[in-house]
């Protein structure tokens, strides 16, 4: 008789064929070259232009989202708000009524961002008409994509990341692709590219995470971009408008650090043996990651309920589960892995050291707030976070269940065990070469 049960390892078991001398040594092996390659990588913005031009594989009936692949029917309420919202963006759609008709007919694909070099923040929504950052590591020429921050500023996340799709969110995405996103490009052309490695190094230290909090990063980011969009803007208002725009959405440096930290991820990717995280994403249903020695593959797990700070009128139950691939900023080190939420300098400390226990090595380009000396926790390794049942602090926004809400607010949380779990048991089964294998 046939059955679906499906049979693992006890835990014992599992750790017991990770830990064998062979199979470790090979693996630390794969973890050094892994971070190596990491620390090598030189990812520099290079400009601004179409997904539909610039991302592999981007086509007008594809819709990229944040995390792990994941269906319609699937898909939480402020995904497929989100998504409603890029269709009608595209004009694929004249209004919800038809947006959510082509997707239940499957007029339209879904495909994660990561799959695609790219990033995308919350809800993730990248379609063909939007404009995104181009990062290039210039070590290898290697590209990844962010898009442009659909943020409005009026610290409400009236956004489409948050699922909302009404008519001003629209006009506004139009306004930042037709107006925007053209000086933007101009400006970052004007000083030949911008090096995001430092401005992370400098925001760090001013009291940024870098992923939730980028006040000081949007700061030096705008300073940088400042004389170039007042050369490129056509019209004083335009300067006045895109300046205030900018000063007003405290995360508008946030989808090009993304960018960046993708590009530091993904070049410690395809390394066989290697047990370090590549890729932590969530899609409002699942968390899940991609390993540097499993390839492409997805791990998945129920993604979890940030729990923090909300929005006035906002209860726990309105908290939608855990969405956004921000969190590539944890995969590098950044975002709830250097700094907490909440709780004191020392619950913060502490927190950051307990990363540093999961991590294979410590970052070169960084320091990590009061830890002396000392980089963020860098290249998460699958197998000592199953061995010491610890996963990963991850800061994050927080989205309303129900599509077409504003944000509901902020918070931190630990993705679920069950992702990296199913992750260890295929690396347990990976073949050592015979060469290995003698004595």
């Amino acid at each position: 008789m046939k059955t679906d049960v499906e049979f693992r390892p006890s835990m014992e078991e599992l750790l017991e064929k990770l830990a064998t001398p062979k199979f470790r040594g090979l693996n630390q092996q794969a973890n050094d070259e892994t971070i190596k390659r990491m620390k090598q990588s030189v990812p520099i913005l290079i400009g601004i232009g179409k997904a539909g031009d610039h991302i592999p594989g981007m086509r007008k009936n594809l819709i990229l989202h944040a995390g792990p692949p994941i269906t319609w029917n699937q898909a939480s309420g402020p995904l497929k708000g989100a998504i409603i919202a890029g269709l009608l963006f595209e004009g694929l759609a004249k209004n919800k009524e038809a947006a959510i008709e082509m997707m239940k007919k499957g007029e339209v694909d879904l495909e994660p961002c990561h799959d695609h070099n790219a990033v995308g923040p919350m809800a993730g929504i990248i379609t063909s008409s939007m404009s995104v950052y181009i990062v290039e590591d210039q070590l290898s020429g290697y590209r990844t994509y962010s898009n442009l921050s659909d943020d409005r500023g009026d610290f409400r996340g009236s956004s489409i990341r948050f699922g909302v799709y009404e008519k001003s969110a629209i006009d506004y995405l139009h306004w930042v692709e037709n107006n925007v996103a053209p000086v933007l490009n101009q400006a970052i052309a004007d000083v030949d590219g911008i090096d995001f490695l430092p401005i992370i190094g400098r925001s760090l230290l001013m009291g940024d995470d870098c992923h939730v909090m980028t006040n000081a990063a949007t700061l030096i980011f705008s300073r940088i971009l400042l004389p170039g969009v007042i050369k490129a803007s056509p019209k004083k208002e335009w300067i006045e408008k895109i300046a205030s725009q900018i000063y007003q959405d405290e995360s508008f440096s946030l989808n090009a650090i993304m960018a960046t930290c993708k590009a530091i991820a993904d070049a410690g990717n395809g390394i066989p043996h290697s047990s370090i995280i590549t890729t932590m994403a969530r899609n409002g249903t699942e968390f899940g990651i991609k390993i540097s020695g499993l390839g492409e593959k997805w791990f998945t797990g129920l993604a979890g309920v940030g729990r923090g700070f909300l929005m006035p009128g906002i209860t726990p139950a309105d908290v939608n589960r855990d969405m956004g691939d921000s969190a590539i900023t944890e995969t590098v080190g950044l975002g709830g892995t250097v700094k907490s939420l909440s709780g004191s300098n020392l619950d913060t400390i502490d927190n950051t050291l307990k990363m540093y226990s999961i991590a294979h090595s410590e970052s070169d380009s960084f320091l990590t707030p009061g830890i002396d000396d000392r980089g963020p926790p860098l290249g998460f390794d699958l197998l000592k976070i199953v061995k010491t049942n610890t996963t990963p602090t991850i800061n994050s926004g927080l989205a309303h269940k129900n599509m077409n809400r504003y944000m509901a607010g902020t918070g931190s949380l630990h993705p679920p065990m069950e992702a990296f779990i199913k992750a260890a048991v295929e690396f347990s089964e990976v073949e050592v070469p015979l060469t290995q294998m003698q004595p």
